[in-house]
């Protein structure tokens, strides 16, 4: 994986072996940054490990609705992300273990997201970005 990919005047983070761009966001964004980043990147990736620390982001699975979640406070301006988003929840660098949330729908409203979502290992995203392998679903994951 490269970083920093230069796409004309814009940039992405890093560029996917199977050929998408991802933007890898530390912060949060107003709406019109994300609306513009977004027509240079294929996917988001959001670290939101402190806000998941802080229990602010909330991820559970339900036995009717599968994997949900709620973020207090959330960056809003993600609120008009039309690329997918994969929410960092716990990622170890120093091991390359961790946890990830695939958003598959959310909505804003002015204190909170609420979705749903599939979750993956950090192994899991990392065989699909390396290697092209798409991730799957996984069941029974403690957060």
């Amino acid at each position: 994986m490269a970083t920093e990919i230069s796409l004309g005047n814009r940039r992405a983070d890093c560029q996917l072996h199977c050929g998408k761009r991802a933007e890898v966001q530390a912060r949060p964004l107003p709406p019109a940054e994300v609306a513009g980043r977004e027509a240079h990147a294929d996917l988001w990736i959001l670290d939101c490990r402190d806000a998941h620390r802080s229990q602010r982001l909330m991820v559970w699975n339900d036995s009717r609705f599968g994997t949900l979640l709620r973020w207090e406070r959330p960056w809003q301006g993600f609120g008009v992300a039309k690329r997918p988003v994969f929410l960092n929840l716990e990622l170890d660098l120093r091991t390359g273990h961790g946890t990830f949330v695939q958003v598959n729908r959310w909505v804003f409203d002015s204190r909170q997201a609420t979705g749903t979502g599939q979750i993956h290992t950090a192994c899991t995203l990392r065989f699909w970005m390396r290697y092209g392998l798409p991730p799957q679903e996984h069941v029974a994951v403690a957060l």
